[in-house]
């Protein structure tokens, strides 16, 4: 039960970074991503230590190595497809949304592989599924709220970006356009 709360908590922080961002505006609730981030990492490491799924050893190596991939895809999504000082760093002022790169996959491509990772950790080590499930859908829930309420006010541009690109899966267009703004010369991101 620790774990689940543990997780819930996280989400609770990021969800209170998101109000700070839309609404207060107050410097020091910035820090609330950064420690949802460390509780949720913890949490997860947490349970990852618990005694492994029953998987066959071919299957705990397909696991694992979708785990890596989607840690990889995640990471590269939060911290370098658009700048984590501009993303996270400037509570309550407008900035660009990004547009390009895998942010023309989807609107929000990092939920896709939080979730991926999630289910793989759950498939390779101890980590519960229900609790690999739990946070996916609270992650699906905090961006339903950035999409609705957060991002069109702070991300100048957003409501165009809404209107051509898909919310969470991607679409043939989509994948189109993810692909051919990475094979132009710096065109993964947006003003950002």
């Amino acid at each position: 039960m620790v774990l689940y709360g543990c997780g819930l908590a996280a989400f609770g922080l990021y969800f209170l970074n998101d109000w700070n961002d839309w609404k207060l505006g107050r410097p020091l609730l910035r820090f609330c991503f950064p420690l949802a981030c460390i509780l949720l990492a913890g949490a997860t490491a947490a349970g990852a230590l618990r005694q492994p799924a029953g998987l066959s050893s071919g299957a705990r190596l397909c696991a694992g190595l979708g785990a890596a991939v989607f840690a990889v895809l995640l990471i590269y999504t939060l911290f370098f497809a658009l700048p984590a000082k501009e993303a996270y760093g400037r509570t309550g002022e407008e900035r660009p949304a990004c547009t390009k790169g895998v942010y023309a996959l989807c609107r929000h491509p990092g939920v896709l592989w939080f979730a991926g990772l999630y289910l793989c950790l759950s498939g390779v080590t101890g980590l519960p599924l229900g609790f690999a499930v739990l946070c996916s859908l609270l992650n699906v829930l905090l961006v339903v709220f950035e999409d609705i309420c957060v991002f069109p006010a702070r991300l100048a541009g957003y409501a165009a970006y809404r209107d051509t690109t898909p919310f969470l899966l991607p679409t043939a267009q989509s994948i189109r356009a993810c692909i051919g703004n990475r094979n132009r010369k710096g065109g993964n991101r947006d003003a950002l």
